[in-house]
């Protein structure tokens, strides 16, 4: 497009919203008390209101509180009118979006940077307004013109491309939406991707707009809840080629028929682009496969779980291994997990199976019924290996530990078996209390597990006492349990622990956060 066309869909003039939006935001921090003192009289001069005042309190040049201004309410920072202001400017860029002035379907949006410069004459400061990028969307077409030149394709202003790295930037939704409102971008699902902005910026909304101009189906794949595939795109982290961006129904999109679009959305999940282009190629090959069991597997795809799956291969044939990462999927300790934790999981339980001398030639060692809990007991057994000195010396010490044992409001508290429960302890609340077997294998401390009496098994909070007094309870990550387990505590304390011991010249001892 003729740059000479191209412009006739801007303003020719900064219009009174944006300078309003640049005086009260963007450069709202730009607002100086310039101050004078004659003959033990201070007389300040604000650069928002343009007008003198004689302060109340004595102003002091770069001080740290804000001073407001008597006659405007601005808050203000204090300089010195004779201090040097050789580097006082102040800048930043925003982008700023309009209507077009002849096409009403068409958005415009300008990026400007404005600046003010103190270091002349501060009562004659006036804000600079110098647009850098012009962007002109219209249905079918978008046109960028940078630095007076046209681009051949459009990127997004305040990423790394144009060097606005450390600049100050700003984008104000309300104006985007006055802009589309009775343009056909106001169905455009924009609002859904404002938060996707690079590592230094906001997200300037320009490679959306551009990318909807191309490819409507955005919005309906936005609405029927397909948003992760328009953000790869965004992204430019790829689709894999699943997505038929031109297609003019969300079957022809996604390459699916409705049904297979109804299980996915009765099912209540997302697509991966991955996935999705795994399950195409099935189908393109005339393999059949439930379309849900699919996107689960193919989340592997192109992922360094892939080493996984290609080392388990050469051990039984791909369909038998697929079968059994679906399988397990069914188990409740896998139901909300990936198909790479359950590979992740599986090579760990093989290398264990290794370490112990179980052949995987053997069928019930390769593919054992319930992967979790097999794994977990083979990591007792290397565990208990492992730590055979250890359980030992705390076999030893169970018989005097068991005073320890108390019941109350529905809650038990017992002494720890062995450094595998620990270990489990820990791993199952998030904290680390598997790391205390040796302490209190050799009788540094005492480690008891609270649970409810209905379900003993259950890691619910951890007691360390050291000296004979509680150290410290801890739940799940560390927090602190809830009132009723505090309640139940302190019984047992009475119970078990007896009376508090007058004060001594020994401190009480301190616990090591678990």
């Amino acid at each position: 497009m003729l740059r000479v066309e191209f412009e006739k869909h801007f303003p020719e003039k900064i219009s009174t919203a944006l300078v309003k939006y640049v005086t009260d935001t963007v450069l709202l921090k730009s607002r100086y008390l310039f101050y004078k003192t004659a003959g033990g009289i201070q007389v300040a001069y604000c650069t928002h209101c343009q007008k003198q005042h004689c302060p109340e309190a004595k102003l002091k040049h770069k001080q740290k509180e804000l001073a407001t201004c008597p006659k405007c309410g601005s808050e203000c920072e204090v300089r010195s009118h004779g201090m040097s202001r050789k580097y006082l400017f102040d800048s930043a860029v925003l982008i700023w979006y309009e209507k077009s002035i002849i096409n009403k379907e068409a958005i415009t949006a300008r990026v400007i940077t404005v600046s003010r410069d103190y270091s002349g004459d501060y009562t004659k400061v006036e804000t600079h307004y110098n647009v850098v990028h012009m962007y002109l969307f219209e249905p079918r077409k978008s046109t960028a013109y940078v630095y007076g030149k046209e681009k051949s394709k459009v990127k997004s202003p305040f990423e790394k491309h144009y060097g606005y790295g450390s600049w100050r930037k700003f984008r104000d939704l309300d104006n985007i939406r006055k802009a589309v409102k009775d343009t056909p971008f106001q169905y455009s699902t924009w609002e859904k991707y404002t938060d996707s902005g690079g590592y230094y910026s906001i997200n300037d909304m320009v490679e959306f707009f551009d990318h909807y101009t191309r490819y409507p189906c955005i919005e309906y794949l936005t609405k029927a809840g397909f948003s992760n595939l328009v953000r790869a795109k965004l992204s430019g982290s790829g689709t894999y080629g699943a997505v038929h961006w031109r297609g003019k129904t969300l079957p022809a999109v996604l390459r699916l028929t409705k049904s297979e679009l109804r299980e996915i959305k009765n099912a209540g999940i997302g697509i991966e682009p991955k996935a999705l282009r795994y399950y195409q190629k099935l189908k393109s090959r005339g393999e059949k496969m439930n379309i849900l069991d699919a996107l689960f597997l193919g989340e592997i795809e192109d992922t360094f779980y892939q080493t996984y799956y290609r080392e388990v291969l050469s051990l039984a044939p791909e369909e038998t291994v697929k079968k059994y990462i679906l399988k397990q999927n069914k188990k409740p300790q896998y139901a909300k997990r990936s198909a790479g934790s359950i590979l992740s999981d599986w090579r760990d339980y093989r290398n264990q199976c290794k370490e112990l001398g179980m052949s995987l030639e053997e069928e019930r060692y390769l593919f054992p019924n319930d992967l979790h809990e097999a794994h977990m007991k083979l990591t007792e057994r290397i565990k208990i290996k492992k730590d055979k000195a250890v359980n030992k010396r705390i076999k030893a010490r169970l018989p005097e530990l068991e005073h320890y044992y108390f019941e109350a409001n529905g809650y038990l508290i017992r002494a720890a078996q062995s450094s595998f429960e620990l270990f489990r302890e820990g791993k199952s609340l998030s904290h680390c209390v598997g790391g205390y077997s040796a302490q209190y294998g050799s009788g540094q401390c005492d480690i008891l597990f609270i649970r409810k009496i209905e379900q003993p098994d259950e890691p619910l909070c951890t007691v360390e006492i050291r000296s004979g007094f509680i150290a410290q309870v801890r739940g799940f990550k560390n927090y602190d349990p809830d009132p009723a387990i505090l309640e139940f505590v302190e019984k047992f304390k009475r119970a078990r622990l007896g009376k508090k011991p007058k004060k001594t010249n020994t401190k009480k001892p301190q616990g090591v956060a678990v």
